[in-house]
């Protein structure tokens, strides 16, 4: 895999908003329910059960357009899947994608022929390499692991236990995103990855 650089506009150590960054590793719990009655999308909170992000869609297709939001409501990514693309291939867009001319990324899932999934990010929405920036594997039923380029974990998902060690649910997931690294892009990866997958 080839290097990612730091001043890149998709390197994960550059934020769109400082509250997306901590210079710790942070811990989400990512419930795979939306706060719309009868919608489909993701609430996520923070260790103290603050709400940090929503995903969901307004559209009566939520299999080929996802929002993601702050707590707020503010849009930070709009994520769709590519027409008439071979294999499974979606792209994210930073806010409105009618205000941006190419996708910040896109995630194309890698044919195999193994149990675990996994999928390709290439910065900037661009293939002219065949060197991805980003890489994605496992299962986000049970859990994947987000690794840069370079082969470094940013990223974490597992089933979340309750302090009883009782595993819950597999619609409730662990999130553990590393420090400096742009949280909200790590949502719209692990949204589009169980769209995917």
């Amino acid at each position: 895999m080839s290097q990612v650089h730091p001043d890149s506009p998709l390197s994960p150590n550059v934020c769109i908003d400082h509250k997306f960054c901590s210079t710790s590793s942070t811990v989400f719990t990512v419930w795979k329910k939306s706060l719309l009655l009868n919608g489909k999308g993701f609430t996520v909170f923070d260790s103290l059960g603050h709400l940090v992000f929503r995903v969901d869609n307004y559209a009566s297709n939520a299999k080929n357009e996802v929002l993601l939001m702050d707590d707020a409501g503010q849009l930070l990514f709009t994520l769709r899947r590519k027409k008439w693309s071979v294999g499974k291939r979606w792209e994210g867009f930073r806010g409105d994608p009618m205000e941006s001319e190419k996708p910040a990324f896109s995630i194309i899932k890698s044919l195999g022929f193994s149990n675990k999934i996994s999928a390709n990010v290439f910065a900037n929405g661009s293939r002219k390499t065949k060197v991805c920036d980003y890489q994605i594997e496992g299962s986000c039923k049970s859990s994947c692991t987000i690794f840069s380029a370079s082969g470094e974990i940013i990223a974490q998902v597992k089933r979340k236990e309750a302090k009883s060690d009782v595993m819950l649910g597999n619609d409730i997931l662990n999130l553990v995103v590393e420090a400096g690294v742009d949280q909200a892009f790590v949502m719209g990866l692990l949204i589009i990855f169980n769209q995917i997958s």
